[in-house]
């Protein structure tokens, strides 16, 4: 299709309003314009169709069996139109937001910061939205998301925030200094991660740190990782979790990080829906996890 294929949008409007108030005075006053103004639009609307679209006498203007047909296309895609426009701005100004995230995301992470957002923007009204899998973001349903991943993803607008990293974690009551200790510990394992790839291990961990004997087929199981840091905290053996999700619980000495050797991870990216990535209050939050997520990392007593 090309403007070619498509009227003049000013002889469509013009000859909606006149068919729809069946005078050409009335339309030219509903359009700002003349009534001789009204009757060119259309005299050049017939032009270009080659078919005449509105009977005239001095008393009346009625529809064509083709004006007719005309008609009714015009109503039903104008008023599509000013439906979207009314969508559009009823999401541009609204002050709800909706982001989607995983569970532990929101858990360790977000829910302890809420308070920070409610300062630097305190008339959003965000909604949180927990999800393992990745949800369709659109206007006025799921606005944003933190995606985690290499990307691109699709059909969304997606900035990067933070480079994931991953090493061992646990309670400080286990008295670890050593990577010998690591032998007379249980390891904590987590079955259900599916990323980043390779996967964040055990195996892959020894290896890295060059250390073997040690048997990784051993020890507690879970199918995510909040367990897994739950087990940790607990005393109950050394987990290798996400560094940004075990942030809070480094920082208050309810775990600690006994080796150096990490593993590298996915990135988290903030993303939102087509369309609405200039709105201010979305600007301001991409900005604020950015910098959250960037912050260095605070030691334990």
């Amino acid at each position: 299709m090309t403007g070619s294929d498509i009227p003049p949008l000013t002889a469509l409007r013009a000859f909606e309003a006149t068919a729809r108030l069946s005078s050409f005075k009335a339309a030219a006053a509903e359009l700002f314009v003349t009534p001789t103004a009204i009757s060119h639009q259309i005299r050049q609307l017939e032009e270009y169709l080659g078919v005449r679209v509105l009977d005239r006498t001095p008393r009346n203007v009625s529809l064509t069996p083709k004006g007719k047909e005309l008609y009714e296309a015009t109503v039903s895609g104008f008023g599509e139109i000013r439906r979207s426009v009314a969508r559009l701005r009823e999401v541009e100004n609204s002050k709800a937001l909706t982001l989607s995230a995983t569970t532990a995301f929101l858990s360790h992470w977000l829910v302890p910061r809420l308070a920070e957002i409610r300062r630097i923007l305190p008339e959003l009204d965000l909604h949180l939205h927990a999800s393992e899998t990745i949800v369709k973001l659109h206007p006025g349903e799921i606005d944003m998301a933190i995606r985690y991943g290499k990307g691109p993803f699709a059909g969304v607008e997606a900035t990067p925030l933070k480079i994931d990293t991953f090493a061992p974690v646990c309670s400080p009551r286990l008295d670890i200094t050593d990577l010998e200790d690591i032998r007379r510990v249980e390891l904590i394992h987590v079955d259900g991660r599916t990323a980043p790839l390779p996967l964040p291990d055990w195996p892959r961990w020894c290896s890295e740190a060059a250390i073997s004997g040690v048997n990784t087929t051993v020890g507690l199981r879970f199918s995510n990782s909040m367990h897994a840091m739950q087990a940790a905290i607990a005393g109950q053996g050394v987990a290798i979790v996400s560094l940004v999700l075990a942030t809070d619980a480094l920082a208050s000495g309810l775990l600690v990080q006994p080796f150096r050797q990490t593993l590298s991870g996915d990135i988290y990216h903030f993303a939102c829906a087509p369309g609405i990535g200039t709105r201010t209050d979305i600007e301001t939050l991409r900005e604020w996890f950015r910098q959250e997520l960037n912050v260095p990392p605070l030691l334990g007593p």
